[in-house]
């Protein structure tokens, strides 16, 4: 037992490794180096040549953004108003702002991206869908060349319903390639400020004019379509307040131009039944002027409801050409190719050694 606790303290010292062999071996290895500086060299020259020729050989890509925000004061000093507003049933809830996360989840749908690919745009004096301009411009025919399917694909017509698979398989194929997913990303980008509620629309393509017009296209599609669901009801009943309003207003001009006619047919003539017809009209008339102005008051207020409830989307900054394009310098590429090679040379002279040594043992 004694043996073995005098035993432990030493093999621990054995086992230790100083500072002096620390550096030992990092000398080693440096020389290792300086003595294989020659396969560094080369290595660093296909590493420059490489990133170089990737960087020559990588077509231009065009990125920019569009800005806009959601002005989300419905109207100060309304309370008064939306009290008269709920009597008629009407009114609504004019609290809460926007959510404006939800705008910009909205432009990624395949409902809206639909609608902005169907878009007749006019790019290199050719007017087509922005569909079958980012099946050209993006060279996805060379991507699709293995699928029988997609292979020399173009869109013909925009009814979406009434698309066949091979139709609905290119529109799902053009929002993969737009959308992206988290380890690739896509050609099309949406982000939020949340300090200032700005929000961004951003496109990078291989055409100028297909950036710059996919996002004005993307702009007005959205913020159309989220104004339109956003006042839908209020609109739904802004039109039947105004179509009662109009019936009833025919209705009273008809009954006006009978009484005025009957008053002309019958001037001079006096009976008490000539007299009951015309309190009849009169009456009808009249009661129809009070239902009319009820309605010409629900009217209003259907109307003060429907512009209350409708966004503003005020437009910041538009992209306007030229858009510088995205190209790697060549300093950059030669940077690279230096780092990668060196490291990757030096890896391979450590490990050479590495195995050399454990070869000798």
């Amino acid at each position: 037992m004694s043996n073995n606790n005098m035993d432990t303290p030493g093999k621990k010292q054995a086992e230790e490794v100083t500072l002096k062999e620390v550096i030992l071996i990092i000398q080693d290895y440096f020389f290792e180096a300086l003595r294989n500086w020659k396969i560094i060299v080369v290595a660093v020259i296909l590493g420059i040549v490489f990133f170089l020729y990737r960087a020559y050989t990588t077509p231009a890509t065009y990125s920019t953004n569009l800005t806009f925000m959601v002005n989300e004061d419905e109207s100060g000093g309304i309370g008064g108003a939306m009290a008269i507003l709920s009597q008629f049933g009407i009114g609504g809830n004019s609290g809460g702002k926007y959510n404006l996360k939800k705008i910009l989840e909205l432009s990624k749908t395949r409902k809206i991206i639909e609608l902005v690919l169907f878009e007749q745009r006019v790019i290199n004096d050719k007017k087509d869908y922005l569909a079958n301009h980012i099946i050209n411009l993006q060279e996805l025919h060379k991507k699709w060349e293995k699928s029988a399917v997609l292979k020399d694909f173009k869109f013909t017509h925009d009814s979406i319903p009434v698309f066949s698979r091979v139709e609905n398989t290119a529109l799902k194929a053009l929002h993969g390639v737009l959308i992206g997913t988290s380890s690739n990303p896509g050609l099309y980008s949406t982000s939020l400020n949340d300090d200032t509620g700005i929000m961004s629309l951003k496109m990078t393509s291989l055409s100028e004019e297909l950036t710059l017009h996919w996002l004005d296209a993307a702009y007005l599609v959205l913020s159309s379509y989220y104004i339109d669901k956003s006042i839908e009801k209020q609109k739904f009943t802004y039109d039947i307040v105004a179509f009662k309003a109009d019936s009833l207003k025919q209705k009273m001009e008809s009954l006006e131009f009978q009484l005025a006619k009957f008053k002309d047919s019958n001037r001079g003539i006096w009976s008490q039944t000539y007299s009951l017809k015309q309190q009849q009209l009169s009456r009808d008339v009249q009661m129809l002027r009070l239902i009319y102005a009820e309605a010409m008051k629900n009217l209003e207020i259907a109307d003060f409801t429907l512009k209350n409830k409708t966004p503003f989307i005020q437009l910041i900054d538009t992209p306007i050409p030229p858009i510088k394009p995205n190209i790697k310098p060549p300093l950059i590429a030669i940077i690279q190719g230096m780092i990668i090679g060196g490291f990757l040379a030096v890896c391979f002279i450590f490990g050479r050694k590495i195995l050399r040594e454990a070869m000798k043992k």
